[in-house]
């Protein structure tokens, strides 16, 4: 094995997370492998603080769930850092390993008896009078919805130059084919599998029940504008449920396939399915 910098992420302020990344630093200090972690672990443990997980690392190590998961994509993403998900929490899609398997899951990291998974990330960008308001890659969804008193908001969809449809709807998520098992599956979308260069667009409840999810080839730029005329409409865009921004009137949203991919560590004796079947809880033949 070459020499590899291992970082620690976890969720903070979750006791679980935490009390597993205690065990994994231990482990990884008896292997004697040069190692990081957030500051958050720091304080909690009483370890010395280390230098900048995000800059130093070559492997992260993501305790926690999808959401976890998805920060550390957000914070490394532009350094292609691949990532071993262990799984902490509820219902999960992208952490890999679970938490009595990370011995051997880092043990087969060390001898290399493992795949780079690279998954296809969206680039949005919101542009509001020409100007560039917030640009950021997502692994799973762009999500344009509406606040407790907001009224059914109306969205214009066009792909290229080519105008495609006017949802009437609660709201619309835009989600890659790995994100098509978070949010889109809960609206009712497609399960695209990871490897199908697709853009799905999905209406959140749609006033006209014929509305149904669209996939694209995510080849083809998306751009979605909202269609209304009052600031106090109380709509929002949230990317990968990092991130949240107020929408004014006139606001569009620019969607392509960005030029950065999420790696993920993944080994060969689970398959896609596997894990489908698993957590959706998929009875068997």
């Amino acid at each position: 094995m070459k020499h590899m910098v291992v970082g620690i992420i976890c969720k903070e302020d979750n006791g679980d997370a935490l009390s597993l990344a205690a065990k994994v630093i231990e482990w990884i200090k008896k292997k004697g492998i040069e190692h990081l972690y957030e500051d958050h672990i720091a304080s909690h443990l009483k370890f010395e603080h280390t230098k900048a997980v995000w800059t130093g690392s070559d492997l992260l190590i993501v305790i926690g769930g999808d959401g976890t998961l998805l920060r550390s994509i957000r914070l490394s993403a532009r350094r292609q850092i691949p990532i071993l998900g262990i799984h902490v929490g509820f219902l999960g899609f992208l952490t890999e390993v679970m938490e009595d398997e990370f011995p051997e899951a880092l043990d087969a990291v060390l001898d290399g008896n493992y795949i780079h998974d690279e998954r296809i990330m969206l680039e949005a960008s919101l542009v509001r009078d020409d100007t560039i308001i917030a640009s950021q890659f997502v692994l799973n969804d762009i999500v344009i919805n509406k606040g407790a008193l907001a009224r059914i908001i109306d969205i214009e969809v066009w792909t290229n130059s080519t105008f495609i449809t006017r949802y009437r709807a609660d709201g619309l998520i835009v989600s890659t084919p790995t994100g098509s098992t978070a949010y889109n599956l809960a609206a009712g979308g497609p399960i695209v599998h990871p490897k199908v260069p697709a853009t799905i667009l999905t209406p959140i409840c749609p006033h006209v029940l014929s509305n149904r999810s669209i996939v694209l080839p995510d080849t083809q730029e998306v751009i979605l504008q909202v269609n209304t005329d009052k600031k106090a409409d109380h709509i929002f865009l949230t990317l990968d449920g990092q991130m949240g921004y107020p929408l004014e009137p006139g606001d569009k949203i620019f969607i392509k396939r960005g030029d950065l991919k999420a790696i993920m560590v993944r080994f060969t004796q689970r398959d896609y399915f596997e894990v489908l079947r698993t957590k959706l809880k998929w009875q068997e033949i």
